[in-house]
């Protein structure tokens, strides 16, 4: 089944050889984190602010990559683990009042690491429409447009060095 899936798309030009020379630059790599829904509290309506509601986030970012090659190391890599708790405590914090500022502070987390070289961030309101729409923001912050930003000690990543396993 697999090798007429393959078949299929070889012949449509879809492999990874066949789309043509890569549009991320040598010695990065990209880590996207998808499809993450997790309840907020946020927006600037009465009714907004009486409970959370969902959120679905996006993450794709440019990651440098120190070596020629991976190791099999987690110390080694961005962990997704560290993005997801990193979401998590920025949307348990305060209340946020714009989808605009919590893509922001969640820009800033993944910059936070020093690997990380860009992020795109895409942050949507999943229950505001009742199904209907699904509004929401997409932004993308590279290292060199987030000089002196900072998060509060309790928003800053955690690490797997940090941790002890």
């Amino acid at each position: 089944m697999l090798d007429a899936i393959l078949s299929a798309q070889c012949a449509r030009g879809l492999t990874a050889a066949a789309s043509g020379p890569s549009t991320i630059p040598a010695g990065l790599y990209e880590l996207f984190l998808e499809n993450v829904v997790l309840p907020c509290r946020i927006g600037v309506f009465d009714y907004e602010r009486d409970a959370p509601q969902r959120v679905r986030i996006d993450l794709l970012l440019q990651v440098r990559q120190d070596g020629a090659q991976f190791s099999d190391d987690i110390g080694d890599v961005l962990s997704y683990d560290d993005l997801l708790s990193g979401l998590k405590r920025i949307l348990m914090d305060e209340h946020t009042n714009l989808v605009e500022m919590l893509a922001e502070k969640i820009a800033r987390m993944c910059l936070a690491h020093e690997q990380v070289q860009s992020a795109r961030v895409s942050v949507a309101k999943l229950d505001i429409y009742d199904g209907v729409a699904v509004p929401g923001i997409r932004l993308e912050r590279t290292r060199d447009q987030m000089p002196g930003q900072s998060l509060p000690a309790s928003l800053r990543p955690l690490t797997m060095a940090d941790r002890r396993i």
